[in-house]
């Protein structure tokens, strides 16, 4: 699997770009398609802001996957606190992080797949690594605490 520190600058920016210019009054230009999530750095316990791509939802809560994996900073962020702050559309609220279960991810990867063909290439190529194996990446759900 590709490391993030390992990519070109281009794709670095690539990937980075839609960081600078979201917030909670940009979110609902971007739709449901990017989600931002504060969570609390595990070793600092400072507040940390991560954009991600939402590849779907479930009842309704947005479905996001780590690309690179395991030792993503926000995914060690939330295995040690799962609890985090959600900007997605023009909603602003309180989540639980849920890891989902092999089936789960891989139904919603089916999905996307289906709505992203071309995305899909992409990200294959990207992360060197078949589609369908992506399920063993972690992937979680934020549903909002009422």
């Amino acid at each position: 699997m590709v490391d993030y520190k390992d990519l070109s600058l281009k794709y670095r920016f690539f990937l980075r770009s839609p960081y600078f210019l979201y917030n909670k009054l940009t979110a609902r230009i971007y739709g449901k398609e990017l989600i931002q999530i504060r969570t609390t750095g595990r070793v600092s316990k400072k507040e940390r802001k991560t954009l991600l791509e939402v590849i779907g939802t479930i009842n309704n809560a947005p479905v996001v996957i780590a690309g690179f994996g395991e030792k993503s900073d926000w995914v060690l962020n939330l295995r040690k606190n799962p609890q985090l702050e959600v900007v997605w559309t023009s909603l602003n609220y309180t989540s639980v992080a849920e890891w989902l279960n092999e089936e789960d991810a891989i139904a919603i990867l089916s999905d996307y797949k289906k709505r992203n063909p071309n995305l899909v290439k992409l990200y294959e190529s990207l992360f060197e690594r078949s589609w369908d194996k992506f399920y063993q990446l972690p992937i979680c759900m934020f549903p909002e605490i009422k």
